[in-house]
């Protein structure tokens, strides 16, 4: 579920106080009159409320921590910051928010706007309790899905939270019918799609249908990726949930981008961090930001040529 937090005020995180944008329909103005505009990209924070918790040998809130202020330093050129799902450790306690939005707080002190989604260890609900957010206009009823409008791009936001704490996720077809609809108003517009879950095709000529297979991405995969075929101005699917870093090309030429872990590294061998993406008139260049920088990967670019 998108939620749109500007930047004003420390305040803007802490007590009753808060002040919350929840517009279906963002601006960017931050970088808007460049060639190139550039994006923090976060995904899988798994923030606890007891900031010493650690799973896996790894302190959740350090690595946020670190890569928070890696961001910070790269404030002047940034136009803002995406958080792509499973902000809260488990199963979305209302500490678990207190303290991920207490992490987040040097962001908004840099004057970033940042943006949610949630993920399938989120509670709605809590979320929307523990920061003091009225509920919001979303075009979708029974969803929160937005657009962050750029120049270069617009940023859709999708909400793909099914149940909380079980691994799969959702868009529905409230949401498929309302992105369609976006897509086919502009056309001309490119368009990167966000969600927390990634798409998982089965394939009943190799396996069996009366085999029960475990979906731990999106049940509805595809209509969803089909929709996105099927309309030119999308051009990219990011996504985070599986926690491994990957950036492929289908054979329609859209792109789908794994983000990895900020916090939670399922596997030591994978790199931990953020993204940095660069958006143009005719791509997206992503430089991958491990917290390790010894890691192998660290610093790896993939420029995608929009299709």
């Amino acid at each position: 579920m998108p939620i749109h937090l500007d930047s004003v005020s420390r305040r803007r995180f802490i007590g009753g106080a808060a002040i919350f944008s929840l517009s279906p329909t963002i601006s960017s103005l931050r970088g808007a009159d460049s060639e190139s505009q550039t994006w923090a990209l976060l995904s899988d924070t798994h923030i606890a409320a007891d900031p010493k918790l650690e799973a896996r040998s790894i302190n959740m809130a350090d690595q946020l921590r670190r890569v928070v202020a890696e961001v910070s330093k790269e404030k002047e050129s940034l136009a803002g910051v995406i958080v792509d799902g499973d902000c809260a450790f488990n199963d979305g306690q209302t500490g678990d928010y207190a303290q991920f939005t207490e992490l987040l707080t040097p962001l908004s002190e840099a004057g970033l706007p940042i943006h949610f989604t949630l993920g399938n260890h989120d509670d709605r609900g809590n979320f929307f309790g523990s920061l003091s957010i009225p509920k919001g206009n979303s075009p979708v009823q029974s969803k929160h899905c937005s657009v962050i409008e750029t120049p270069l791009a617009d940023w859709i936001l999708l909400d793909t939270l099914r149940y909380v704490n079980k691994v799969e996720g959702e868009i529905g077809e409230e949401q498929l019918r309302w992105l369609s609809t976006r897509l086919t108003e502009n056309p001309e517009k490119p368009a990167i799609i966000v969600g927390h879950h990634y798409p998982q095709m089965i394939r009943t000529d190799v396996i069996p249908s009366e085999e029960k297979i475990k979906i731990a991405g999106l049940i509805d995969s595809a209509p969803f990726l089909e929709l996105l075929a099927d309309h030119d101005a999308a051009k990219a699917y990011i996504y985070g949930h599986s926690h491994n870093w990957q950036v492929t090309q289908e054979e329609n030429q859209i792109h789908q981008i794994n983000l990895p872990p900020t916090s939670y590294v399922f596997k030591k061998e994978r790199p931990a961090g953020w993204v940095r993406a660069t958006l143009s008139s005719t791509g997206l260049e992503l430089e991958l930001r491990s917290l390790d920088q010894t890691h192998s990967q660290q610093g790896e670019k993939h420029l995608l040529a929009w299709r």
